[in-house]
This record gives structure tokens, C-alpha cells and sequence, in this order.
């Protein structure tokens, strides 16, 4: 794991493995790094990309404006695949969401990403490892086929779970609205929600 902290810290991108699909890794503070990540996925630098945090504690340290109840509604779900976008912090390199006042935010269910995340000591990024308009890699394998040259560091001989990607609900603004479909279904989060008297548009 040290070798891993060592490249993402000197401002490298890892591919490794998450919940359910292998993710290009870098740190989400370093404004360097995060361009690498766009070259190496061949995706518009005006897109965002989400992080991936250890401990709800980061929430403070790298959004604002959080919701009162967004303890209690996480709780259900980190770690695990609910994505949550939140108002952004100035701690985050500027171009991980540009022209944008928000961020993508979740904490992986993975011992080793939440391992790598606290030893680095920054959030990482947490877009899937593959080009632009592909299929999400879920193997090393698939990994290397497609983006082995380009990157720093692979995981080696692991295949994740696979299946839907997290799903993606806005809590920057109320209504709640989900952004994408996913692994939680729209009816649970919105029993969720209602419990603490919120709505989902």
C-alpha cells in the first residue's frame, strides 16, 4: 500500500479496485493530477468527477452548506454505493468540478480504498477506469487492454463485483433529485428522505 500512497502523493493515477468497478485514482487535491486523470480517460475537462472519502468527518472538510440531517440519511448508506453532491470546498483542486460549485462525494465499502485514502490523507478521485464512452473496467485486465500504458499503477490479478454503478442524488439543492439511477433504488431513498422530512422532486 505504500507504494500506491507514494505515487498518488507525488501526483500519479492508480487504477484500483473499488465496490464494484475499478477506478482511476488520484489525488483530488492536486489540480496536476486531476488533468491526468481527463488525458487519461479522454474526457471533456469540463466535466466533473466525483471523490471518494474514508470517514464522514471529510464531509466537512471538503463541502459547505451541508444538509442538517445528512448524518442520519448517510448512515444508511456509507459506505456503500450512494453518491451524494454536495456545495464544494476550496480544499479540492478547482478543476475537479469546473465551473461548477458542487461535488460528487462517497465513501467506497473497501477496507483498502478508505486504507489508501486515510495513509494519503487527501480524497481521492473516484471516476470509473476507462476511456470515455466505454464500458467501466471491473478487472485488471480490462484495465490494462485499455489504459495500461497511460497509467502509474494497476492492482494486479483482482476482478471486482461488478453490477449498477452508485446512484447519484443532489442534496446541494431541495428538492433532493437524483442525478442517475443505480445501485439504491429511487423508492428507498425516497422513504429515506421523507423520513427526515425532505423531498425528492
Amino acid at each position: 500500500m505504500n507504494k500506491i500512497v507514494d505515487i498518488l502523493r507525488d501526483g500519479g493515477v492508480a487504477a484500483l479496485p473499488t465496490d464494484n468497478l475499478f477506478c482511476l485514482a488520484a489525488d483530488a487535491s492536486n489540480e496536476t493530477a486531476v488533468n491526468k486523470v481527463f488525458e487519461i480517460k479522454g474526457r471533456s475537462n469540463s466535466s466533473a468527477i466525483p471523490i471518494l472519502i474514508a470517514d464522514f468527518s471529510d464531509v466537512e472538510k471538503y463541502t459547505i452548506n451541508q444538509p442538517d440531517v445528512l448524518e442520519l440519511i448517510v448512515k444508511q448508506y456509507w459506505p456503500g454505493r450512494l453518491t451524494i453532491v454536495l456545495k464544494r470546498a476550496k480544499t479540492l483542486a478547482p478543476n475537479i468540478s469546473p465551473e461548477m460549485d458542487t461535488i460528487a462525494i462517497r465513501i467506497p465499502n473497501s477496507d483498502f480504498i478508505r486504507s489508501v485514502i486515510r495513509d494519503l490523507g487527501n480524497p481521492i478521485t473516484g471516476t470509473s477506469a476507462n476511456l470515455s464512452g466505454e464500458s467501466p473496467a471491473i478487472s485488471s485486465e480490462q484495465v490494462e487492454l485499455s489504459l495500461g500504458h497511460k497509467l502509474d499503477f494497476i492492482y494486479k490479478n483482482t476482478t471486482t463485483l461488478g453490477g449498477l454503478p452508485s446512484t447519484v442524488l443532489d442534496l446541494s439543492t431541495m428538492p433532493a433529485r437524483i442525478l442517475r439511477h443505480g445501485a439504491v433504488e429511487k423508492r428507498e431513498l425516497k422513504s429515506t428522505l421523507e423520513l427526515h422530512k425532505l423531498d425528492l422532486s
